[in-house]
């Protein structure tokens, strides 16, 4: 990193042939940096005491944990402090509950993991804008948005594009040349993203004339797969299962339980069953966010802002990508590694 005096030595230097003109230039050239620097903070030793709260939705295990971990390492590869967060029970007063926190712990950055519609937030926003505070969503961008909105309550999003994600999914289940309906189930029904991911699969499954239903289900996958088995016994001609707000542990038993082995699973997210089951077939793909981004990037975008001013004009995109077969084994290395 070069410093400010590093700057004026690079940029004060007399040019060959003792051209005055020359200097003058680039004195002027070193000045105008150097005050750049200064008004937007430039490289200095107190960087290292920014201090970032990322406050997340859950604990730092599971998927969360990828987060974690995400914004833990870019702490230390920037060099600022990161504290993590979260609420014992995830509801909206109690995630601005823990928001107030970073405020009143005077926190430089806030990325939030959120899980609600904008309107949540929108005055703990104002409060830590107000207090001198970035603020940052580590979660989906408003569906077919790129270009940041100016009027955004977010400095920034970093996310999958969840809406995109659930016509993808419609759109292969159709170009598999499914026979029959599809069941999309939804095990969180007042998160906002996943039900962005179920409304757009299905409109892209109606959209190519295959029949497909919403189906609220429990985040307990023994009580998902009761649910389910019993939906396939009153839908016989059911093709196809898509797990949209958790990992597919609930589908796939229903699967072995209903005796129904021909059932086409698919889901979002990965962790060692479903990585087991696009491995033998017993699910066609899932859906990746690539979550340590989510995690990394908000602390990459939030310390880059605090040190240097820069705020990215579009929405970072993390996903959506496809893992089945063709990629699985490349993919279940980064994901023991902790990356995917």
């Amino acid at each position: 990193m070069v410093s400010k005096s590093n700057l004026m030595k690079l940029f004060v230097r007399r040019p060959a042939g003792g051209d005055a003109p020359g200097r003058g230039v680039s004195a002027a050239l070193a000045s105008a940096l150097l005050a750049l620097a200064a008004s937007t903070g430039g490289a200095t030793a107190a960087d290292s005491n920014i201090s970032i709260y990322f406050v997340g939705c859950s604990a730092p295990t599971g998927f969360h944990g990828y987060l974690a971990r995400g914004a833990e390492e870019a702490g230390k590869n920037l060099g600022v402090k990161v504290t993590y967060i979260y609420p014992d029970e995830l509801t909206i007063p109690n995630q601005v509950q823990k928001i107030e926190e970073a405020i009143a712990a005077k926190a430089n950055g806030i990325a939030l993991c959120e899980f609600a519609e904008d309107a949540a937030y929108v005055d703990v926003a104002k409060r830590a804008k107000e207090a001198g505070i970035a603020f940052g969503s580590a979660a989906a961008p408003p569906a077919g948005a790129q270009v940041r909105d100016p009027n955004d309550i977010f400095l920034f999003r970093t996310g999958s594009d969840e809406k995109a994600a659930g016509a993808l999914t419609g759109k292969r289940l159709a170009a598999m040349g499914i026979k029959g309906g599809v069941v999309v189930v939804d095990q969180q029904p007042g998160d906002a993203t996943c039900r962005d991911r179920a409304n757009s699969e299905i409109d892209a499954l109606k959209a190519a004339g295959i029949k497909a239903e919403f189906l609220e289900s429990s985040m307990d996958p023994g009580q998902e797969s009761e649910l389910v088995v019993n939906y396939l016994r009153r839908n016989p001609d059911t093709a196809a299962a898509t797990s949209v707000c958790h990992i597919s542990a609930g589908l796939l038993a229903a699967k072995a339980d209903s005796g129904k082995k021909d059932l086409i699973i698919t889901g979002y997210d990965l962790d060692a069953q479903a990585l087991d089951a696009v491995k033998d077939g017993r699910q066609a793909f899932t859906i990746d966010q690539q979550q340590f981004w989510r995690g990394y990037m908000p602390v990459l975008l939030l310390t880059h802002y605090l040190k240097y001013g820069l705020v990215e004009a579009n929405y970072f995109l993390t996903g959506p990508t496809v893992v089945d077969k063709s990629n699985i084994d490349e993919v279940a290395k980064l994901v023991t590694a902790g990356y995917r």
